[in-house]
């Protein structure tokens, strides 16, 4: 008996030939994607009942009757009869987005991939097509547009926002300054120069001098976040006596730290040190460093500061007597507004900015930024740069 070889390779007798064909057209009907063959003009010889779903149409209505691009709205850039007239030339038409109008006149968006069948001379004689149904994709993706316009509209908002915050705080920080600086000196002539107070008023006056410092202190802060949040501001790097900077650094601590019984200790591998760097960012960085040491360290103890330099890099240890800070708290100590368990030691204010400024000034310097504490006997922070 003769063998006929199947779809899939398979083998089978002749006469099991009408259950094989019946197993192709239920396949072929019944596909997940929409089939259809094309004659030589445009219409519809065959169809798949996929595609006559997708449609509205029965086949009565299509086969022989109606043409697949006058089914169409999507506008080519060129006529349907053109377009048809090339693909019977080249013979094959890959991923084209069309809109389809049922016969219900609902939309539908589909992606077409065909190809031409020739006979012997070359002829045209059908065309096969798949058809997938994007409609849903290309909701989606209109959708997803839509949403990204939006946020795209956001950010503009946010960022003239951003931009208008920015200015205020520069403006009002700036014109802040100088009466909060006033009134400092003014309270501090008062405690110098003053006679015959009584200790009450004594105490009003270092309050005054107190509560005018940490004013000045968080707006300092204020400033600094303000200038890292602007992206045009970039370090004037240029060489400086490192060993000079610190000691004015450290001057400007001597009062606030005598006040705890705080005494300074600097130690310096050199009595002059010229490296490159940026003078305001890292007198900001020792300044925050040394404040923080000052706020967090007991009465009566002491903080130092070393330098240690080479020809390479330099680095600054800041070391305090403090409370040191809780192993499960050092991953939170650079972010800003982070308050950590340990508390200044005479209530003065921390805006959980220090540290947070401190790394991001120090990143722009290129430089590290390192701690290592100890629970009851003190922490110790190291910045490192290269010279």
């Amino acid at each position: 008996m003769k063998e006929l070889i199947g779809f899939f390779g398979e083998k089978f007798s002749a006469e099991h030939s009408s259950d094989y064909i019946s197993f192709i057209e239920e396949f072929y009907n019944n596909a997940p994607n929409a089939y259809h063959s094309l004659d030589a003009d445009g219409y519809f010889l065959k169809v798949n009942d996929t595609e006559l779903k997708m449609l509205g149409y029965t086949r009565e209505e299509l086969i022989g009757k109606k043409r697949f691009f006058d089914l169409q709205i999507t506008l080519l850039t060129e006529s349907a009869e053109e377009f048809y007239r090339q693909f019977k030339q080249t013979g094959t038409t890959r991923n084209l987005e069309l809109e389809l109008v049922s016969k219900t006149g609902n939309h539908v968006q589909v992606l077409l991939n065909a190809n031409a069948i020739y006979d012997k001379d070359g002829n045209f004689i059908a065309s096969n097509s798949v058809i997938v149904d994007i409609t849903h994709k290309k909701a989606l993706e209109k959708e997803l547009m839509e949403k990204n316009q939006e946020l795209n509209h956001l950010n503009e908002q946010l960022f003239h926002i951003n931009q208008e915050k920015n200015r205020f705080i520069g403006i009002a920080s700036h014109d802040l300054q100088n009466p909060i600086t006033n009134i400092k000196l003014i309270a501090g002539k008062f405690r110098k120069t003053a006679q015959n107070l009584t200790d009450s008023q004594k105490r009003w006056i270092d309050e005054l001098v107190s509560t005018s410092e940490r004013m000045a202190s968080l707006i300092k802060n204020m400033l600094s976040v303000n200038r890292l949040e602007r992206e045009s501001i970039t370090p004037e790097i240029d060489y400086h006596n490192i060993v000079q900077l610190l000691t004015t650094s450290l001057n400007r601590f001597e009062e606030i730290a005598n006040r705890k019984g705080i005494s300074l200790h600097f130690e310096s591998q050199a009595p002059l040190f010229m490296a490159k760097t940026d003078q305001e960012y890292l007198t900001e960085i020792i300044d925050n460093l040394v404040s923080n040491a000052i706020k967090f360290s007991y009465a009566d103890s002491s903080v130092s500061v070393k330098l240690e330099c080479t020809s390479s890099y330099f680095e600054i240890s800041v070391q305090d007597q403090g409370q040191g800070i809780l192993p499960e708290e050092m991953n939170l100590l650079f972010g800003r507004f982070q308050k950590l368990s340990a508390k200044p030691t005479s209530n003065e204010s921390s805006t959980g900015l220090g540290l947070s400024i401190v790394k991001e000034l120090t990143e722009q310097l290129s430089g590290t930024v390192s701690c290592h504490s100890q629970i009851g006997k003190g922490t110790c922070f190291t910045v490192r740069f290269n010279s």
